[in-house]
């Protein structure tokens, strides 16, 4: 069962965002599957390098877009894209070697986090873009 179903109103407005935000949920909610079935370790640990991966692509595109049109908050974006990267790497490294992380509880944050990040700065950037004509 998805931990979190893709709804209206996580649309930014800007396709590729929107569709990274997509994917991104997809993997998340994969992961959630994976740790309720209580995979091994080494296979959790691929999933999680798999989110680590788009994650920091994901980011990656949102920051071009916001240096390519000027988006005055993009410190503080990118401060929350490092925090929230920081956060995921420590995941991986806590399973890669075997530390018995409160699983559930900092998946929950994770995932909180990535929607309220969405919810939030995400939205802001989206209505910026779109003043500048990209959808």
């Amino acid at each position: 069962m998805p931990i979190v179903t893709w709804r209206d109103e996580y649309n930014v407005n800007v396709a590729v965002i929107d569709s990274q935000h997509q994917r991104m949920l997809e993997l998340v909610n994969n992961l959630h599957t994976a740790v309720e079935a209580r995979i091994k370790k080494d296979d959790l640990k691929d999933m999680l390098v798999e989110l680590v991966e788009f994650t920091r692509m994901h980011f990656s595109t949102e920051e071009q877009l916001m240096k390519e049109h000027g988006y005055p908050g993009l410190g503080q974006h990118h401060k929350e894209h490092r925090e929230l990267l920081r956060y995921l790497t420590d995941l991986v490294d806590g399973v890669s070697i075997g530390i018995n992380l409160g699983f559930y509880a900092d998946y929950d944050v994770s995932t909180d986090w990535a929607l309220i990040h969405i919810c939030e700065l995400d939205k802001s950037l989206g209505i910026f873009l779109n003043s500048k004509g990209v959808y």
